[in-house]
Formats: structure tokens, sequence, C-alpha cells
């Protein structure tokens, strides 16, 4: 494994966040746990690594505050987005893994296998 620390943004009650926890624990991943709830990913994080072009990617169509701005019709901006996760971080998609200059949304057992090597 690398020697750069694992940052892993969850929310405990989030099952996609559970099994990619599951994941990297049967790999022997080694990870700091942050309550995203508590703290969110830093905004410079965000910006660097959210996708515009890919929006929808980084947003969690579950969260209350997507259905309420009907995101699902229509997107808000990147800017207007990342505001927006830093103020509800139930919008972002998660679990956030930040390993160094890699940054990982949602759970994706091949990105996971590459952090991990």
């Amino acid at each position: 494994m690398s020697g750069n620390s694992i940052q892993f943004y969850d929310k405990k009650t989030c099952g996609t966040c559970k099994k990619a926890k599951s994941y990297m624990d049967q790999l022997k991943m080694d990870y700091d746990l942050i309550d995203i709830t508590q703290k969110t990913p830093p905004r410079d994080i965000l910006e660097k690594y959210i996708d515009e072009a890919n929006l929808k990617g980084y947003l969690n169509s579950r969260s209350t505050i997507y259905r309420e701005k009907g995101f699902s019709k229509n997107l808000p901006s990147k800017a207007e987005a990342i505001d927006l996760m830093m103020e509800h971080p139930d919008l972002i998609k998660r679990p956030v893994i930040i390993q160094g200059d890699r940054v990982l949304f949602g759970f994706d057992e091949g990105k996971i296998d590459e952090l991990a090597e």
C-alpha cells in the first residue's frame, strides 16, 4: 500500500459507505474515518476534482436538497453545487475517499483496488 494516508468521509447510515468500508477492511487498508456530516471534504478538493461535465456523478440523488432543488431535471452549475455541498454535505455522493492526489466519490471496487496498490 502507498504511504499516503487515506481519508474516508462517510455517514454512519450510508449503506454504500458501509460496503466500501467492508471492502477496504478486506484489503486490510488503513484509513481515517471522518463523519461527513461533521466535517465536509475541503472546498479546494471539491473544486479540483469535481468534473462539471459529469456533475451528476458527484451528487447524491437521494438527498433531500437534490429532490427539493429538482436537480434530476435541471443540474446546478459546478460552483452552485459546491456551495450547496458545503452547506448540505448530504448532497455529496458518498463515500469520499482521498489519498494524496487521488479522490474517489462513491464506491468503486476497481478504483479502491488501485488505491490499495
